[in-house]
């Protein structure tokens, strides 16, 4: 496949390389955290704990507790984990894009580079014929 040969160009930058940054602790445990609970495994375990407490707040009959297991036990909870996973689909999708991007456009700025090398010679070769010609 030609991707396995293309040379990088001094143009084009790897977007992999624009998001480089020193990995600290804070980093690699906020990662760590965004990973785990951005689970399905995560979202279906923060179900199970939400479900325990909704028989109390539905068995009160009292609007405030139930609103209030709502908002936080299931809102905050159990959608928490369902929003982060779809974020990690999104952002796998969009890295995919960019670097597809990223080797178009580095075929494409070694394709030119080619090209004005092509069109150089050629200038060349016409000069020399004119000279050649007087």
């Amino acid at each position: 496949m030609y991707m396995d040969k293309l040379k990088s160009h001094p143009h084009v930058i790897n977007p992999k390389e624009l998001v480089k940054r020193e990995n600290n602790f804070n980093d690699k445990f906020a990662v760590w955290i965004a990973t785990h609970v951005g689970s399905m495994y995560c979202f279906y375990l923060f179900n199970v704990i939400a479900l325990l407490s909704a028989k109390s707040a539905f068995g009160t009959h009292n609007l405030v507790p139930i609103v209030n297991w709502i908002s936080s036990n299931w809102i905050q909870l159990v959608l928490l984990p369902a929003i982060m996973v779809a974020q990690n689909v999104a952002q796998t999708a969009t890295d995919a894009k960019s670097q597809s991007d990223h080797h178009t456009l580095t075929y494409l700025a070694n394709l030119q580079d080619e090209q004005m090398i092509e069109l150089k010679n050629q200038t060349e070769m016409l000069n020399r014929l004119k000279s050649n010609e007087k």
